[in-house]
């Protein structure tokens, strides 16, 4: 994050805008990657630290697109340094390991750039 003092978003405003479904409110993800029409979503927890169930359900559906590729990092990375205890990809709403370092990260993120730029569709440019 480029300031560690940014507060958190709250969503709360959300509450009850749809009437059938009061609880309908926007999440947030930690990290969001492009490269020619590919996503790659990441969220961050820390260990121990629950993800919400609406934050679950929307990272499940993007898992289900394609174009997405979603991860769950157990760790952190703030103004002390950054730690990278598991990544998990969600694909297809299974949860497979994909690493346990900083460095494991690092080669995913260079893989997904890899992938996505073999790609021959590349969206119109912005």
């Amino acid at each position: 994050m480029r300031n560690p003092n940014a507060k958190h978003i709250n969503f709360d405003f959300m509450k009850g805008i749809i009437p059938d479904n009061y609880l309908w409110l926007a999440s947030n993800i930690d990290m969001c990657c492009e490269r020619k029409g590919q996503f790659l979503f990441a969220e961050w927890k820390r260990i121990y630290e629950e993800i919400p169930v609406g934050q679950e359900k929307l990272l499940k559906a993007l898992s289900l697109n394609p174009n997405c590729h979603v991860f769950i990092i157990d760790g952190y990375s703030d103004e002390t340094g950054t730690e990278v205890n598991r990544v998990t990809r969600w694909y297809k709403r299974k949860k497979v390991v994909q690493g346990n370092s900083v460095e494991d990260l690092k080669r995913i993120l260079v893989d997904f750039y890899k992938y996505a730029d073999k790609l021959s569709v590349v969206p119109d440019k912005v």
